[in-house]
């Protein structure tokens, strides 16, 4: 039995002697019955956050009337996120740079090969952090192109730049006139219309923005394109497409195998990501719903200070939200499930054991024998006083000459 005092209230829980994480299981692995799943999320990945997060997986675990989740579902939740966007985003950031760097000794060929290196890294990327980097990439590889007299893949290459970055100018101090040129007469062509097929699972990005669903048909100007899948359930994956007037462009984008780990990981970072509250309450739901739970708490980060809310599958279902100050994380949970005083007991009396006395410790015998002595004594000393022959008293007590 592990005691949490919370406010002076002491709140008795069962299964105090687990490991910290843990969660009281029985013989099938399923949590004890009566005890309500609870979803502990860190919607920011930062140490803080995490922290927290562990301190009340632990006071789940020992919770009378709530539970964590299992214990890999618990942990993709909290644990830092894997940072593959992040390397690999890194990459490809140095294969532009190799790029710039070939292009400006004119090393065509293998500023091209770095371009397209660093193109391939970003096909497994979240669109949204790709589309930059994808554009400035293909604007080397149009150079690259040009430079080696391949004026319809630089033309191909400056029109995908435009179409991923509208934006995007050119200036003369940066760039060769011959390069300006090009890519300002890419911006201007309109190439007429075509179709997109794109076969496989998740949502549907081209040149960085969502279009739908797929398997799919897309119309798009005729020309290059980069097409990304995306899903909670899936890898991120992409491919480069030319549609041409004669034959559509065909994006088969297979699915890579996903671990549940990987899974949640996922539904969390779409949570994180919820744009609004709609997009935000499906994406919980979707969570709750994959991880089976119905209750969850949702840890965030604004400006240094950590914010918490929970959410019930049932309304109102968000809570609102609150600074996390000196409360404690016994006092999250209690939104949940509130603890119950438990009254201290009162110290037990102890009685000790009654020990019968011998008959000569008895306090009436002591006494008794006390007495019996001071009588004899008394008795002896005028007893002998009583029987001492009388003596007669000298008064002429003289000293007698020495030698008589």
């Amino acid at each position: 039995m592990l005691a949490l005092r919370v406010s002076g209230v002491r709140a008795e829980v069962p299964g105090g002697d687990q490991p910290a994480g843990s969660s009281p299981k029985g013989n099938d692995g399923q949590i004890r019955a009566g005890r309500r799943p609870v979803a502990v999320i860190d919607l920011t990945d930062d140490q803080a956050v995490r922290d927290l997060a562990i301190k009340l997986l632990d006071l789940l675990a020992a919770h009378t009337e709530l539970a964590p989740p299992a214990i890999s579902d618990g942990a993709a939740l909290v644990d830092k996120l894997p940072a593959l966007d992040e390397l690999r985003i890194a990459d490809a950031q140095k294969k532009r740079h190799a790029a710039v760097a070939n292009l400006a000794q004119r090393n065509f060929r293998e500023a091209a090969i770095d371009a397209v290196e660093g193109q391939e890294l970003l096909l497994h990327v979240t669109p949204r952090a790709a589309v930059a980097l994808y554009a400035d990439l293909a604007l080397a590889l149009g150079q690259s192109r040009l430079g080696e007299k391949k004026d319809a893949e630089a033309r191909e290459a400056f029109a995908l730049t435009y179409r991923l970055d509208p934006q995007r100018t050119l200036d003369d101090l940066h760039y060769l006139p011959e390069v300006v040129q090009a890519f300002e007469a890419a911006k201007q062509t309109d190439p007429g219309i075509g179709t997109l097929v794109v076969r496989g699972g998740g949502r549907v990005w081209i040149d960085g923005e969502e279009k739908g669903a797929s398997p799919g048909e897309f119309k798009v100007p005729l020309g290059r394109h980069v097409v990304w899948l995306t899903g909670p359930l899936r890898e991120t994956g992409g491919k480069e497409v030319l549609v041409t007037a004669a034959q559509p462009g065909n994006a088969t984008i297979m699915d890579g195998p996903l671990t549940r780990p990987q899974k949640v990981v996922r539904f969390r970072i779409a949570l994180s990501q919820a744009q609004d509250p709609a997009a935000r309450a499906t994406a919980m739901k979707d969570l709750a719903t994959f991880i089976n739970v119905h209750d969850a708490v949702l840890l965030s980060e604004v400006s240094g200070k950590i914010i918490w809310q929970t959410w019930r599958d049932r309304a109102p279902g968000f809570s609102a939200l609150r600074e996390y100050r000196n409360d404690g994380p016994l006092e999250i949970l209690s939104q949940l499930a509130p603890v119950v005083p438990v009254a201290e007991p009162e110290p037990p009396t102890v009685k000790l054991p009654v020990v019968e006395q011998r008959w000569y410790q008895r306090p009436g015998v002591q006494l008794g024998s006390v007495a019996t002595i001071m009588v004899a004594i008394v008795v002896g000393y005028f007893w002998a006083h009583y029987n001492e022959p009388p003596r007669s008293w000298d008064t002429n007590i003289t000293v007698p000459p020495a030698g008589k």
